[in-house]
């Protein structure tokens, strides 16, 4: 299933074989940033790239910008969106945020292109992080 970009997936892509979902590079349009690879599985992506400046950072009242997008994987899709959005906004703390949720995990780019992903990450970086 597919709501917006955000993908709840059941079962495998085919006998045996984990489902691999591509993430847009935020920076790079047309590029990978990671690959998610699983199994029943919700994997949700917050950033600027597709809708622009619509986070808001709520302890300032101004646009979320710690984050040029971060994707968060977990069981269901409604609570792994509001993470992956609440993850947005939280900027430069998502990570070990992240890190202390119980069954979700995320993949954080930064505006200059580095990234960084929570241990458990069912994921792949596709190409080497760095600079823009």
């Amino acid at each position: 299933m597919n709501g917006g970009g955000d993908l709840r997936l059941r079962g495998e892509a085919a006998p045996g074989a984990p489902w691999r979902v591509g993430v847009a590079h935020p920076l790079r349009p047309g590029e990978l940033c990671t690959v998610v690879q699983g199994r029943d599985l919700a994997v949700a992506t917050s950033g600027t790239a597709e809708r622009g400046a619509h986070i808001v950072n709520p302890h300032l009242g101004t646009p979320a910008n710690g984050l040029a997008s971060v994707t968060v994987t977990g069981a269901g899709l409604t609570m792994t969106d509001a993470y992956a959005t609440a993850a947005f906004a939280k900027g430069e703390s998502a990570r070990d945020w992240l890190a202390s949720l119980d069954g979700y995990e995320g993949f954080g780019m930064l505006p200059d292109g580095r990234s960084w992903h929570t241990d458990g990450f069912p994921g792949e970086t596709a190409r080497e992080p760095g600079p823009v």
